[in-house]
């Protein structure tokens, strides 16, 4: 129990049984609970904005790809965490393309 309360966060785990390479479905769920209850809530990295996080951007230089997937359970030094509305009004360089994988489906957006 490393010597914590139960459900204490320590480390990568918030509890030894909800580790992220034992259930990572669990742990997603608990994360996002906590990021949604807590006072540890993400915010989106657009400048001024306070709004909550709610989608992670990621991308691939060389490829001219970016991706928006659902919030990721942990914050990611290379990613950008973006509130719903910043999201949905994102536009990409010409010549790249934009891979919304939320909501269970890919849409591709070609520019």
């Amino acid at each position: 129990m490393h010597g914590r309360a139960r459900g204490a966060r320590c480390g990568s785990c918030i509890h030894p049984s909800i580790h992220p390479r034992r259930d990572p479905a669990l742990y997603r769920c608990v994360m996002q609970m906590a990021n949604r209850s807590g006072s540890s809530a993400r915010h989106c990295s657009r400048t001024g904005c306070s709004e909550r996080a709610d989608v992670t951007l990621t991308y691939h230089y060389g490829r001219s790809q970016v991706w928006l997937d659902e919030l990721s359970p942990e914050r990611d030094p290379h990613a950008y965490d973006l509130c719903e509305r910043h999201a949905a009004r994102l536009s990409v360089p010409t010549g790249w393309s934009l891979d919304d994988r939320r909501f269970g489906h890919h849409q591709l957006i070609a520019v």
